[in-house]
């Protein structure tokens, strides 16, 4: 049984009690969180996915979006995102997303669209080559020079100086946000996994808030069958 819906809202359209739900499932499951710093990162999203759960309507979960363009490309950048623990498993999200990029995606069919997105936890990561064919960086191939130069543009576009090309992590001074500490661990079983052995090696400050920067194609070609199908479902942004 669906234990969850989603729904893509209009960053602006968020109610208080919408706003404050998100906010108390994001400082349970992160830590070096703040009412206004979180205010203050929503300000710069465009769109919000907002998971409720199916029976009650009451929000279980987020991700915020913001439409980047830069060297005539459209980025779309993943920013909070957060799950009920209770919840998950769960693929809603993953389907919502993926309509909500097919519908950016028609908007301007010819000009390529990417998911730029910052990883501070093996989660994360894990969704690039559970769902895309190709995707950077990744562990059996070296970033091609073109996607490198645009990893980096879009990277100091959002972050400035707080970005490395060199290692291509985003380090604040300051933790800006960071798993708990429970939810950072990585289970002995799973270090062996090859893709998150790899994560490890590119990114050794994870658990303090360090991020990854990565980049995907959004493309019917380029997504595997369950992303590739969601992306050319209908979607109202």
């Amino acid at each position: 049984m669906k234990r969850l819906t989603g729904r893509v809202l209009p960053r602006a359209e968020l109610s208080d009690t919408e706003l404050l739900a998100m906010f108390e499932i994001f400082s349970r499951h992160y830590e070096q969180v703040t009412w206004l710093a979180f205010l203050r990162d929503l300000q710069a999203k465009d769109y919000v996915i907002l998971l409720e759960d199916a029976i009650t309507g009451e929000p279980r979960g987020f991700s915020t979006q913001q439409i980047i363009r830069v060297h005539g490309v459209r980025a779309i950048f993943s920013g909070d995102t957060i799950i009920d623990r209770a919840y998950w498993g769960e693929q809603e999200l993953v389907r919502t997303w993926c309509r909500f990029a097919g519908q950016v995606l028609a908007t301007a069919p010819d000009v390529p669209l990417y998911w730029f997105l910052i990883s501070k936890g093996y989660r994360t990561y894990l969704f690039l080559p559970l769902f895309y064919r190709e995707f950077f960086p990744r562990r059996d191939v070296a970033v091609p020079p073109y996607k490198k130069a645009l990893m980096d543009a879009l990277a100091f576009h959002k972050f400035g100086d707080a970005y490395d090309p060199r290692t291509g992590v985003v380090r604040f001074p300051r933790s800006q946000g960071h798993l708990a500490r429970d939810l950072a661990e990585v289970p002995p079983a799973r270090r062996k996994h090859p893709d998150v052995e790899f994560f490890l090696s590119r990114n050794p400050g994870y658990a303090a808030g360090d991020e990854l920067v990565c980049l995907a194609r959004i493309s019917p070609d380029n997504m595997k069958s369950f992303a590739a199908a969601s992306l050319l479902e209908p979607c109202e942004v």
